[in-house]
Formats: C-alpha cells, structure tokens, sequence
C-alpha cells in the first residue's frame, strides 16, 4: 500500500510495510536520484488493509484503521489524532482535496468529510521553521500571517496549538 505526490521536480512517497511501520520518501528527479527514505515511524496494525492518503503537501499522512482513520505528521513521524468510528463497516478509499484542507472518506457507501486539523498544525510548524533560517521582510510577514490564520482556524475548530 502506497500513496504519492508528484510534482515537476520532486515525488514524496508514503508506504505502508508489514512490520506497523510506514516509510515517507522522495526523490529529486532533476538531481536523477533514486528514493531515500524521510522518516519511519509506528502506525496501528489490524487485520484488515489499510488505505492511505498523503496530503499534497507531503506533511500529513491518514492511515485507515477498519473503521477509524489515523493522522501522522509526516516530519516528526508522530501520530496527532484518530477520528474513531467514523462507519460502521471497514473504510474503502480516502483521498486528501487538492488544497490539503480536507480528507474524503470513502465506506458504507457514503463519504464523510473529515478537516485535515493535522495540516494546520504541520503547516505552524514548517513555517516556524523557516522563521528560524534567514527570511526576507515579504517573507517573514507572509509566514506569521500564515501562523496566524492556522491557529485562527484550528481555534474555530476548539483546537490548541
């Protein structure tokens, strides 16, 4: 089981291996490298198969786990949150929106809409992390507004950071 994003120049590659582990990993076609793995980290195992889906962003993987769906943060390898019971049956299919805001959720024929909450957090965290290396002012103003925005929403959402 795997899940990609590909853009012109980069691929991130998320896999899911028998041992619990999921491996992130990209590959920079312009240098002609061969993948390399980001990061390994946990995810719950059951008997059934999981479906996975990886933001467009690359920052949060959703491992489907029978009939709840798990988030990863991608960077940390951490696991942020599970939505449980989400149907009554198994989980067939997911997919992130191409903003990366939303996760679709495919069982039980219907599909749920779940807000992808981990993404706001990553993205606080990518972004700070960028504070921290040398930034234009344009820059500098575009990633606060941006921090600001997330914990604006997560705090819709009745989410800390």
């Amino acid at each position: 089981m795997h899940a990609i994003h590909e853009n012109w120049v980069f691929s991130f590659i998320a896999k899911l291996c028998f041992d619990s582990l999921y491996k992130t990993s990209t590959v920079e076609y312009t240098r002609g490298e061969s993948p390399h793995v980001l990061k390994t980290a946990k995810y719950t195992q059951t008997a059934n198969t999981p479906h996975i889906a990886l933001s467009p962003n690359a920052e949060v993987l959703a491992v489907s786990v029978d009939s709840s769906v798990e988030f990863y943060d991608t960077f940390t390898g951490e696991h942020y949150d599970t939505v449980e019971n989400i149907y009554s049956g198994l989980i067939n299919y997911m997919v992130f929106d191409p903003s990366g805001k939303y996760l679709f959720v495919c069982g039980d024929r219907a599909v749920r809409i779940l807000h992808n909450v981990c993404g706001y957090h990553t993205t606080i965290a990518s972004c700070t992390r960028l504070l921290s290396s040398k930034q234009t002012s344009a820059t500098v103003e575009r990633l606060n507004k941006t921090i600001e925005s997330c914990k604006e929403t997560l705090a819709s959402f009745g989410k800390s950071v």
